[in-house]
């Protein structure tokens, strides 16, 4: 079952800069009237990599104006500062209109992309409310049980919301907003199944092809596909709780749990009894468990290894993300892990709960 992951970074600050010639840009102008924000409010519209300005303008009466030229239909985002405050349009050489009684409460029309972008999250807000909801019980559980009930029910509200993905592919699937939320989807997707996303890349086309997420999302499936299920492991070697150097090359002929986790990390302790479980059913058996953390103080992780009763092998650089392991995995959130054949060959990621026990079930017995 899935679990609310501890992430290292966001997807969308990855954007890579736009690369265009001046002859391909086209203008554009965006006007706002929102009738209760305060006087002087100073208003920005950035790529959506949040870092490059791309106008600026001042509210006036409650109107405020942004022109300047881009090179492709895109996300960007209006950012308010001083309202602390976000809205993401899409445009490219068009006008858009933005109007609204308040900076929560926007409509914004002009650019067909932009009404697919509202009638998709529209169409989500009750699914979206349950996967925060669930997310946060996750996060807040207190007790193996209540943990894992939240979990199931998260996993059932995310595979509602990637239908509601798939959905859209399929009628939009030349829309920027397809591969925004293509981005978005695998970003958040606890189980990061890069095949999952290369398959649906391969389904867009004309403008959401020529997107800065279409762009991104084509440097991650090649990056991600490294350690994807059906390819070799890597083999590495790291210092175990002794200080003594272990390589993964030790384990060949078993399969073995790669379990990535930290002592700090809420969702990996509540996960831990269920790998505690499996490998005590499964230890006799051609199996074991060789733990990556995450951490950065050896002390935490000791007595985090004693505290939950982890009797397989551990090790660990002791640089949180910048972990060798996880850096060769792409490893980004925790808790993630990889099973791995006698032979050296990925058949499966990121298995919690009764799904870990299912897949041991199945190559083991």
């Amino acid at each position: 079952m899935n679990a609310i992951m501890m992430r290292k970074w966001i997807f969308m600050l990855l954007l890579l800069p736009a690369i265009a010639n001046a002859q391909d840009k086209k203008n554009f102008l965006i006007t706002g009237h929102i009738t209760s924000v305060p006087e002087s409010t100073q208003v920005i519209l950035l790529g959506f990599n949040g870092t490059d300005t791309l106008a600026t303008s001042t509210v006036q009466n409650g109107i405020f104006k942004l022109s300047g030229a881009v090179d492709n239909i895109d996300a960007r985002i209006i950012l308010f500062p001083s309202l602390q405050r976000r809205v993401v349009v899409f445009m490219g050489g068009d006008t858009v209109n933005i109007n609204g009684s308040s900076e929560n409460d926007m409509v914004i029309t002009g650019s067909p992309s932009n009404i697919e972008y509202e009638e998709f999250l529209y169409d989500i807000k009750p699914i979206n409310d349950y996967v925060s909801y669930y997310r946060n019980q996750v996060m807040s559980a207190t007790s193996q049980g209540l943990h894992d009930s939240a979990s199931i029910m998260l996993n059932t509200a995310y595979n509602i919301y990637q239908n509601s993905i798939d959905r859209f592919l399929q009628r939009k699937k030349n829309s920027p907003v397809a591969a925004l939320l293509l981005a978005y989807s695998y970003d958040t997707d606890p189980n990061r199944d890069v095949l999952l996303l290369e398959k649906r890349y391969a389904q867009l086309g004309g403008p959401a092809l020529k997107s800065q997420f279409a762009t991104n999302l084509s440097e991650v499936i090649k990056r991600d596909k490294i350690g994807a299920v059906g390819t070799q492991s890597i083999e590495f070697s790291q210092p175990d709780t002794s200080g003594k150097k272990v390589s993964f090359s030790q384990f060949k002929g078993k399969y073995v749990l790669i379990d990535f986790w930290a002592s700090w990390c809420k969702p990996c302790r509540l996960e831990n009894p269920n790998v505690v479980a499996a490998y005590n059913k499964y230890k006799d058996k051609n199996f074991t468990v060789l733990g990556v953390s995450l951490d950065a103080d050896k002390a935490s992780w000791l007595k985090a290894i004693h505290a939950d009763n982890l009797s397989w092998t551990h090790v660990s650089d002791l640089k949180q993300f910048q972990n060798a392991v996880a850096e060769m995995y792409h490893i980004d959130m925790i808790p993630q892990n990889i099973l791995v054949d006698p032979n050296g060959k990925i058949i499966a990621r990121n298995l919690r709960g009764d799904a870990l026990e299912q897949k041991l079930k199945e190559v083991l017995n």
